[in-house]
């Protein structure tokens, strides 16, 4: 049968040296099979050996109860001391009940004698019986005693029983009773008991196979043909219901979920076109954000080299502009003297045009290289710190850095170039952002504390990182330009000396809090907007 073929293989598996269970665990209907055989295999043996035990106390009992009667009929035949002065009738009624009772191994007839026993007749040559005083003592007062002894290697009953004349106990009979019999009865019965649990056993064993797998693995092996199925892609399978009880309400919810299954994938695969195509466009508005990004930060490049350009140019104007005015100055008293020749004074004229030339040649260089003046306009300056992390969240998602907004929605708009604030706001990010290697926690604020000054009120820009920091030294040179504690090749250290040019043009002002070895805060305050400042 199918059933018996798994327990067959595990067999000539386990004969050829291996695990009867290393190929393939055991099933829920061995399991199940196996529970219900240890356990009525428990019950039978516990419930065999209490009757067993049972029976060997009633068998036992049964022939100490026998014993005992053979001395009450002892007792009863004894009417005078006559009757046991007879050793005649009493051999002759000892062998009478030897005979008809061959389990009796041993009768003996005594008498008291003062403090001990003196024996009348006995089937066997022994002298002494080895009668206690107290079990003496117990028989005189007419008591029968009873004890389990063992002789030959079997148990035997040995009975001590009074013998009265009248009333009078005036000895005592004592019979060896072999228990061989009870033991032989009780032999063959555990053997039927064993033979008996054996066949109860390979019984229940069958019914349960079968049972198991007309009930229970057919319908399991129906569910998961079809959950096979269904992981293959068919949710159109139905298992067919062959009953109404738990196996067949699983069956029917089975059914109903693939059903519902296949309606949830239907609406999944919509969704996922339509996450697909919000996807795509997400992928777009990043790629522009990318984009705004790169541009953002080429403008920041631009920036610092028009200013590094500034300052080299302020330095040089300053350095040629004094001796070409000095020299200017000699040719105009040379002039003005007219003492030289004519061709000498056309001479100088064109030294004198030419210093001119070079002198607004070094003005035009420096109006070219300053930065631009601010387009100021009422700006709302949390939708332009968004943009700003919007630009930035790649580079911090990579970095492994949380952000926090801390945002005030009820500001008043700024007066502000975007722009330029968006170069100031990018460019401070972007510094904590380097000075978080390790990943950490960067933060934004804003809030409007009102300072009276001659500016009015204004909104507060917080840059927090939990980076590095700075020592006294360094927060002391780094707003000077060319300053950079960066490796070189990784900033001209202008970015902040440029985020104070440009706050500064919006009449605002930027504050540097730092402590190493905890990170760094900038403060970057701006005035509200007024339509009659503008």
């Amino acid at each position: 049968m199918s059933f018996i073929k798994p327990w067959w293989e595990k067999i000539r598996n386990f004969y050829r040296g291996g695990s009867p269970f290393r190929q393939r665990p055991l099933g829920l209907q061995t399991r199940i099979t196996l529970l219900f055989t240890v356990v009525v295999v428990s019950v039978l043996v516990l419930f065999s050996f209490l009757e067993f035990r049972l029976s060997e106390h009633s068998q036992r009992e049964l022939w100490k109860e026998r014993s005992i009667y053979v001395t009450r009929e002892f007792d009863a035949k004894i009417y005078t001391q006559k009757d046991l002065e007879n050793i005649a009738f009493l051999e002759e009624e000892i062998a009478s009940w030897m005979h008809a009772r061959p389990s009796i191994k041993a009768i003996d007839i005594f008498l008291f004698h003062r403090n001990t026993y003196k024996i009348v007749v006995s089937s066997w040559e022994g002298k002494d019986l080895g009668i206690s005083h107290q079990s003496l003592d117990s028989l005189k007062r007419d008591m029968v005693l009873s004890t389990l002894v063992t002789r030959d290697d079997h148990p035997h009953w040995e009975i001590l029983a009074p013998l009265h004349v009248g009333r009078r106990a005036v000895g005592g009979i004592r019979i060896l009773t072999s228990l061989e019999e009870v033991e032989t009865f009780l032999a063959d019965k555990r053997t039927r008991t064993i033979l008996f649990t054996l066949i109860s056993v390979a019984i229940l064993i069958l019914i349960l196979a079968v049972f198991f797998s007309r009930a229970i693995h057919r319908p399991i092996r129906q569910l998961v043909q079809a959950m096979s199925e269904a992981e293959d892609g068919k949710l159109n399978v139905a298992v067919p219901v062959g009953s109404r009880d738990e196996l067949g309400l699983l069956t029917i919810h089975f059914n109903r979920m693939l059903s519902r299954i296949s309606q949830f994938n239907e609406e999944l695969t919509r969704r996922v076109e339509a996450a697909t195509r919000e996807l795509a466009q997400r992928n777009e508005e990043l790629r522009q954000a990318n984009e705004s990004l790169f541009r953002a930060q080429r403008q920041l490049v631009q920036a610092e080299k028009l200013s590094a350009l500034g300052h080299v140019a302020a330095t040089m104007a300053h350095e040629i502009g004094t001796p070409l005015n000095s020299i200017s100055g000699y040719i105009q008293l040379i002039l003005a003297e007219e003492t030289g020749s004519e061709s000498m004074t056309t001479r100088l004229k064109i030294i004198e045009s030419q210093l001119d030339r070079l002198t607004q040649t070094i003005h035009n260089l420096l109006h070219s290289t300053r930065q631009p003046e601010p387009q100021v306009q009422a700006l709302d300056i949390n939708q332009l710190l968004e943009t700003v992390m919007t630009l930035t969240q790649p580079g911090m998602s990579m970095r492994e850095i949380q952000l926090v907004r801390r945002l005030d929605p009820s500001l008043p708009p700024v007066a502000g170039d975007p722009s330029l604030l968006q170069q100031v706001f990018l460019n401070l990010v972007n510094n904590a952002i380097d000075a978080m290697l390790r990943g950490g926690v960067l933060t934004l604020v804003t809030a409007s504390p009102t300072a009276s000054g001659q500016d009015g009120h204004w909104v507060e820009v917080a840059v927090q990182d939990t980076g590095a920091g700075m020592s006294l030294e360094v927060k002391r040179k780094a707003l000077e330009p060319f300053f950079t504690t960066k490796a070189p090749g990784k900033g001209a250290g202008l970015g902040l000396s440029i985020c104070e040019d440009i706050v500064r043009s919006h009449h605002g002002r930027m504050e540097i809090e730092s402590e190493e070895g905890k990170g760094s805060t900038i403060r970057v305050q701006l005035p509200v907007f007024s339509p009659e400042a503008v």
